[in-house]
């Protein structure tokens, strides 16, 4: 069963749209989207810089690459910044979200959205740099973002 064009559904998402703590996710999210593509094209990129592939049917669009077992250690690293700016981005999407739906303060909001934006971009920079402690601190920092939304959540809800 679907709505009819201009339903219900779309009412709803329109007046979503311009409530000012909703456009702020939609905005935080849609950075996390693009920090999260950019550490794939820099994966692809210094993965056909290094020449090393592990997918035989890459060599035909990598001229000069050699087939490996293990990727080198810089593809590694970025791959783990990316993994690890995925396995965090999720959950504040879904938290984010939830968040915006619970009307609250648009300073709170932009507390919440642009630090965790800000820290998972530090986090990501950190990564990709070697710097410790300043990885683990941004990441931890950023986790402590999205536990307090998700407080601000279970709060709105019981």
């Amino acid at each position: 069963m679907s709505l009819p064009r201009g339903g219900r559904l779309s009412l709803h998402m329109n007046t979503l749209l311009t409530q000012p703590v909703f456009q702020l996710y939609a905005i935080t999210s849609a950075v996390l989207v693009v920090i999260l593509y950019a550490l794939a094209f820099l994966t692809a990129k210094v993965r056909g810089d290094k020449k090393k592939i592990l997918n035989a049917e890459d060599i035909k669009v990598n001229s000069g690459a050699v087939l490996v077992e293990v990727e080198h250690p810089d593809v590694q690293r970025i791959k783990r910044a990316h993994q690890n700016s995925l396995e965090n981005a999720v959950p504040f999407f879904v938290i984010g979200f939830l968040y915006s739906l619970t009307e609250p303060g648009l300073g709170w909001a932009q507390g919440f959205f642009f630090t965790f934006l800000g820290l998972r971009l530090f986090h990501a920079v950190f990564y990709l740099t070697a710097r410790q402690p300043f990885r683990t601190i941004s990441f931890a920092l950023g986790a402590g973002v999205n536990l307090a939304m998700v407080v601000q959540v279970i709060r709105a809800v019981i």
